[in-house]
């Protein structure tokens, strides 16, 4: 099942809240004010700081969780309260429960953004699953001097 207009972020752990800001002034700011649902993850890094972003434009934004929002850290409670939507996939505490959630927003997705510094990890992973699945893709390289 895809959401209408719906967008996806992912991105690297290790982007500064400044550059990431940046980008997605730089980037996102396009698709703002157009009643879009955006789908995100609970990461710290580029989840965290979209979280912010999105919130402060008054975006319609679903917070979508690998396990419930309770088992989530104390600094992100705050930020759930504040969404749209947070949906709890209940998996099973394994390595690959943050994979499998960013699967389903990307299946929920129509488009994806990825923020990326250059490692390899989940956010390549994930910007292939969605180009295998046919989603429309951007990914954005994080320059080297707005990381940690």
């Amino acid at each position: 099942m895809t959401i209408n207009g719906s967008i996806m972020i992912t991105g690297s752990r290790d982007v500064e809240r400044e550059a990431a800001r940046a980008l997605f002034e730089q980037h996102l700011s396009p698709f703002i004010s157009q009643g879009r649902t955006w789908l995100l993850g609970t990461a710290r890094g580029v989840d965290q700081w979209a979280m912010e972003w999105l919130l402060e434009n008054s975006e319609t934004c679903w917070a979508v969780v690998p396990y419930t929002r309770f088992k989530l850290p104390q600094w992100v409670q705050a930020s759930l309260d504040e969404m749209d939507k947070v949906v709890e996939l209940q998996l099973p505490r394994r390595k690959t429960a943050s994979a499998i959630r960013n699967r389903h927003m990307v299946d929920l997705a129509q488009i994806v953004f990825g923020f990326w510094s250059g490692k390899a990890g989940l956010t390549v992973k994930t910007l292939k699953y969605a180009l295998r699945q046919r989603r429309e893709v951007h990914a954005i390289p994080v320059p080297l001097s707005d990381k940690l």
